[in-house]
């Protein structure tokens, strides 16, 4: 018999024959273990929506973004600027997924130019005065305000339409600034530049006086889900948006209900 052959129950047994198919068993049980981890994933894990947000917007939504990825698998990449600052740049082809707009009108444009659809409200603003414990302020002509810009911020129009109101003609003389957007409207207040500020509850928290609703255009802001490749992805992430347990925070951060 060869030299290192034995026999084993009538059979031929050379050493080492099968240390070759007990390696080769270890490559599908690792292969099976990565299987099992990628199944467990999301099937749209990696993937990533592009999110056009109101500036008002933008801080709540960077809370509330980690819980979304974590439960879907899907990355927030976020772009804040005015709504009127958006629409420009989505009818100039910006590579947006999602607008979260401060108004109806601009989603309603967008979605009658064909550039998206499935327009859905998503939170109602409030429009708040801070740095006076009274609206009468706005009367008074030795204040300097700061409001956002009416031609591009829906909560700067709003603000506006208040500032035309009979009682607060008086204060028409006084020194007034306007904001690129409601983030820098809140900062020149916050910074002392001025002394009052038109601003959305959002920004002020508990610190600012409710401005009657009635008094300017509904701030209803809605979603427009746009052309893009992600609308699937698009339409989960407005859908985990208007969920109760998400419009409760919401409603916490300063923001109303969706008539």
């Amino acid at each position: 018999m060869p030299e290192g052959r034995r026999r084993a129950g009538g059979a031929t047994v050379v050493p080492g024959a099968y240390s070759r198919p007990r390696e080769l068993t270890r490559i599908p049980v690792r292969l099976l273990c990565l299987l099992i981890l990628l199944l467990s994933l999301p099937a749209h894990a990696g993937d990533t929506l592009r999110v056009a947000v109101a500036a008002n917007f933008r801080a709540v939504l960077e809370t509330l973004a980690p819980d979304f990825e974590a439960a879907d698998g899907t990355a927030l990449s976020l772009s804040s600027a005015s709504t009127g600052v958006l629409y420009s740049q989505i009818r100039h082809g910006a590579p947006f997924d999602v607008l979260l707009a401060a108004d109806s009108e601009r989603p309603a444009l967008l979605e009658a130019e064909g550039l998206g659809d499935q327009r859905s409200c998503y939170a109602l603003g409030q429009l708040v005065l801070v740095g006076s414990d009274s609206l009468d302020a706005l009367a008074n002509p030795a204040l300097s305000l700061a409001i956002a810009n009416p031609a591009t911020a829906p909560y700067g129009l709003a603000a506006g339409q208040v500032l035309a109101r009979p009682a607060y003609a008086a204060g028409q003389g006084r020194k007034q600034v306007q904001g690129n957007n409601v983030v820098q409207t809140w900062q020149f207040w916050h910074s002392g530049s001025v002394d009052l500020a038109l601003v959305p509850r959002s920004l002020a928290g508990d610190r600012g006086i409710p401005v009657p609703a009635a008094w300017h255009d509904p701030l209803r802001q809605e979603a427009l889900i746009l052309n893009s490749e992600r609308s699937t992805a698009a339409r989960r992430f407005l859908a985990w948006l208007g969920s109760p347990p998400v419009q409760a925070r919401l409603q916490a951060a300063g923001y109303g209900p969706c008539p």
